[in-house]
């Protein structure tokens, strides 16, 4: 395991580099969006398809998944009690910002930094459930309450669900991955060293996008509703963390890198998804910041605590 302070503190001095570049006018946040585009579909797949095609499969990895899917499954229920009564386009941004963890762009890196493929191998398989919550769960509550589809008088739009799940580079990368760990194949040394050299890239590029898209839009009239996202998130995450980290038997760095999962941030697809809907955009952005920031601190904070010894 690397100095977790060290790989931090390099995190944190990647991600302030990025917010200065965006400050001083060298970099915009449109240029961050190719960037993160260039995350998602090329270094993000290549050191997916580098750590995953190799490792071996066993009970403990196949549950990650699932994990990761029951637990949104709560959430919803409870968002969904908690929001019954609101207007039908705040309910659904809400629903839909409550669950989904921005996995790839944002923990990657500092989790390969910290615990290397033992750790990436934990939290690929948490991203695989993850990927069906974000396209599946999320995009049809945002579907269903969205006041530009005016779905409440449609039938929901599988083949629309179904295309943004074929659309996924890292979820069919992830996929492929698995194709060639379960049949054995093994990647020509070429290959190998290609995807080595494009993983490498993922960190900075993944840290520099975060500190591009630091950017908290005020809207006053909701930070109520934004501090009940917030509660639930981190609250939800913090406890079942803690639950899971004393009672899962599967070693110490499974757990952790659980208890990480469960406080990560929205996932940045919550903003296409709000613009797409009719959603109030401002509010979807200050909430992926803010969650980008409060987990930082939380994911630092965790490793230290339970990561350590």
């Amino acid at each position: 395991m690397a100095d977790a302070n060290y790989v931090f503190l390099l995190s944190l001095s990647i991600i302030v580099i990025g917010f200065i570049i965006k400050k001083i006018g060298l970099i915009t946040e449109d240029d961050g969006k190719i960037i993160a585009k260039l995350v998602l579909n090329v270094t993000l797949p290549a050191l997916i398809l580098e750590v995953f095609s190799s490792i071996v499969i066993y009970p403990n990895l196949v549950i990650l998944p699932f994990l990761s899917i029951f637990y949104s499954l709560i959430i919803i229920a409870f968002v969904f009690l908690l929001y019954r009564k609101y207007p039908l386009k705040l309910k659904g941004l809400l629903m839909m910002t409550s669950i989904g963890f921005n996995i790839g762009l944002f923990a990657y890196p500092m989790i390969r930094g910290i615990w290397g493929a033992e750790g990436m191998e934990y939290l690929i398989m948490f991203d695989l459930g993850n990927s069906f919550v974000i396209f599946l769960f999320a995009y049809s509550i945002g579907y269903i309450h969205s006041p530009n589809l005016k779905p409440e008088k449609e039938k929901i739009n599988l083949k629309a669900i179904l295309k943004r799940l074929a659309k996924s580079v890292p979820l069919i990368v992830l996929f492929i991955a698995l194709f060639i760990n379960i049949s054995g194949l093994s990647l020509p040394l070429f290959i190998n060293d290609l995807l080595n050299i494009l993983s490498r890239a993922n960190m900075a590029l993944t840290l520099l996008v975060l500190g591009i898209f630091i950017n908290i839009q005020f809207e006053k009239q909701y930070w109520k509703e934004i501090a009940k996202v917030l509660i639930t998130r981190y609250g939800f995450g913090l406890t079942f963390g803690v639950i899971l980290y004393l009672l899962l038997p599967f070693g110490k760095v499974y757990n952790v890198v659980i208890m990480v999962a469960l406080i990560l941030p929205i996932g940045l697809t919550a903003i296409p998804f709000s613009v797409e809907f009719g959603y109030n955009e401002k509010i979807t952005s200050t909430l992926v910041n803010l969650t980008n920031l409060i987990s930082f601190g939380f994911m630092w904070l965790i490793v230290l605590l339970f990561g350590i010894g």
